[in-house]
């Protein structure tokens, strides 16, 4: 075989390769947006306080990682990067003054949230708005 034909086909066999382990990647996208509690910023007792927002997916068996996100107190701002598309349950903990005590009564940990999203596309906002009266845990 010429050495020029030789080459091509080394490049159209990588291109391959590379396209095919490419195409069974998910996409991962940037999705953001901001905790309220009944239409108000979230209220804090100290400075100290930590928000936690993690996004779960439903479907374990397929994807058992969980998505936290980085998040900013004050605004009630976050931010997760690298979340593939798909279905999650919210987990959303307010903890302060330490991780002991959350001053959502833990109504929305991962194991008790019932908050589902949809991650659809790079860059979505999803706003969650908590209601002023929460779930008690384990209800």
């Amino acid at each position: 075989m010429p050495r020029s034909i030789h080459l091509v086909f080394l490049s159209v066999a990588c291109l391959a390769i590379a396209f095919l382990a490419g195409g069974c990647a998910k996409p991962k996208n940037r999705i953001s947006g901001k905790i309220t509690r009944d239409g108000k910023p979230l209220e804090w007792k100290s400075d100290e306080g930590v928000l936690l927002v993690i996004f779960v997916p439903l479907d374990r068996d397929r994807d058992n990682n969980v998505y936290k996100a980085e998040t900013d107190r004050e605004t009630g701002a976050y931010t997760i990067v690298g979340i593939p598309p798909g279905s999650y349950r919210v987990s959303i903990q307010q903890m302060d003054p330490d991780t002991t005590h959350d001053l959502l009564g833990f109504a929305l940990s991962m194991a008790e949230s019932t908050i589902i999203h949809d991650v659809t596309k790079e860059g979505e906002v999803i706003d969650i708005d908590l209601p002023r009266d929460l779930p008690r845990k384990g209800k």
